[in-house]
């Protein structure tokens, strides 16, 4: 367990207040929308869990190639070790693991070129999240916000990362994504009909929602977790 601000109360890892407490501890700058980065996630790892990192690595699974359309695929592993002397011997060493795909259809285009380090940034970033055991939070670096497809067109219908994000932060937030959609007078019956653009005004919301969650509207309250069909 990390050391507390004096006369602070630490939550424990298990408590629902311990996701809001790790990410009370990463600066202005080491949040994009709400959403923790990488390098932030790294910085508080070990103060958080009151341990020392023994090893953070990155694999490659697959390689970007043509025949598997520029696809890589790449694993992160984080080694390290309690320093709470009352935990056994046996128990103090951990390890988590973080896997990411990266490819155009889910890449930044100013990155697309690049989807190994792209990938291993989110292999690493999932890795701290699940050491951290946060609840319902996405690295920013796992958010791509400007795709284009293969052929350089830009992908016109939300994407699956897209859809992944939405119910990730309407889960946590609790709110209604079909009131959302509303609210922001989005005319769509079919979610997976919407376009790019207009998944991206959704995630600018939900993300301006999660910084203020005192003033989120009661009319947007009630997360449906069948909201996709």
């Amino acid at each position: 367990m990390g050391k507390a601000k004096k006369g602070a109360t630490i939550p424990d890892i298990n408590d629902v207040e311990w996701t809001d407490y790790v990410l009370g501890l990463l600066s202005d700058d080491e949040k994009i929308a709400g959403n923790p980065t990488t390098d932030g996630l790294r910085r508080v790892f070990e103060i958080a869990l009151d341990c020392t990192v023994v090893e953070s690595s990155s694999s490659v699974v697959q390689t970007p190639e043509p025949s598997n359309g520029n696809r890589a695929t790449l694993t992160h592993t984080l080694v390290y070790v309690l320093n709470d002397p009352d935990i056994d011997e046996h128990f103090k060493v951990r390890t988590v693991n973080g896997s990411a795909d990266v490819y155009w259809g889910n890449c930044d285009k100013i990155y697309r070129n690049h989807p190994v380090a792209v990938g291993e940034t989110r292999a690493e970033g999932r890795a701290l999240r699940r050491g951290l055991k946060l609840r319902k939070v996405v690295a920013a670096e796992e958010i791509a916000k400007e795709v284009e497809d293969i052929d350089g067109n830009n992908v016109n219908k939300i994407t699956d990362n897209q859809l992944n994000f939405i119910d990730v932060l309407a889960n946590r937030l609790d709110i209604n994504v079909k009131s959302l959609v509303s609210n922001l007078k989005i005319e769509n019956e079919n979610i997976f009909g919407l376009a790019h653009e207009e998944a991206v005004t959704i995630i600018r919301r939900l993300s301006e929602l999660q910084q203020n969650v005192d003033d989120i509207p009661e009319s947007l309250m009630g997360y449906d977790s069948n909201w996709r069909n």
